[in-house]
């Protein structure tokens, strides 16, 4: 993963001063208060308003591939524990991000996206373990820090260990943060650079890899509607059903029971 090395420049930008040392993705370390961090520090004060003009071209979208089975193929196998079942998911859409990542490195430069943003109104900042202060940094420089930290976590024997040994009590939390801000890479290609990636016929891709973290994190409810905001009317296209679907559920707590039980029974 060397090529997701950052730059290192010391001008200042958007009224913050760079790093002389950036962050370094092998010091990159999940605080305990990350959750904190992401509710405070690096996601927008207020919900993002509805996006215009070119803002809204990925709602055009129409193209998928293979996606027709996706919301029954993240549902965890008979015999297969939860969390052994997340964490291959996780590891699996982290390896889809990076190829999207790579996929919009040639149209997505410090030029074009000075800022790691999804639309007009949100702008995504950075914050870990050493730099508690969330940290301004083009889209490119987010993204190639989010994925080494990610690779990182991901491959932490700690957190996921690969000898037999059980997961860790707190896996769950952590695996909704790295997917949290994964999602902050499809929103920021969607509606940035949807444009390109459909001249070039990558629509389809685009949406089954979306698709597929979606329906995931939804399944798992691993990511709130709150933190995905900026893609709400998109997920709403692709999703909406399973959404009312579940507002119902929560709305008839008798029926969200036997719905539960008739999972775990499944599940057996």
């Amino acid at each position: 993963l060397a090529l997701f090395a950052v730059p290192s420049t010391g001008e200042p930008f958007f009224g913050v001063q760079r790093l002389q040392t950036p962050p370094n993705s092998r010091d990159i370390k999940m605080a305990a208060e990350a959750a904190n961090l992401l509710r405070t520090g690096t996601m927008p004060d207020s919900d993002p308003r509805p996006h215009h003009g070119i803002f809204q071209l990925h709602m055009l979208t129409e193209e998928s591939l293979g996606t027709d089975n996706v919301v029954e193929s993240v549902k965890k196998p008979a015999g297969l524990d939860e969390a052994t079942w997340m964490a291959a998911q996780t590891k699996l859409i982290f390896e889809e991000v990076v190829q999207m990542v790579s996929f919009i490195s040639d149209i997505c430069t410090d030029d074009t996206c000075c800022r790691m943003c999804a639309g007009k109104d949100v702008v995504y900042s950075w914050a870990d373990e050493v730099h508690t202060t969330p940290i301004v940094l083009t889209a490119p420089q987010y993204m190639r820090v989010l994925v080494d930290w990610a690779f990182n976590k991901l491959n932490d024997q700690a957190l996921i260990p690969t000898d037999g040994s059980p997961m860790p009590a707190d896996l769950k939390n952590t695996l909704s943060l790295i997917l949290r801000r994964l999602f902050r890479v499809y929103a920021h290609a969607y509606i940035h650079h949807f444009q390109p990636i459909k001249s070039v016929k990558a629509e389809a891709h685009l949406n089954c890899y979306f698709k597929h973290f979606l329906f995931f994190v939804l399944e798992f409810e691993l990511v709130s509607m709150e933190e995905m905001l900026p893609l709400e009317s998109l997920i709403i296209k692709f999703a909406g059903d399973l959404l009312e679907q579940q507002k119902k559920l929560e709305q008839q707590p008798h029926l969200l029971g036997q719905e539960k039980k008739l999972t775990q029974q499944q599940k057996k």
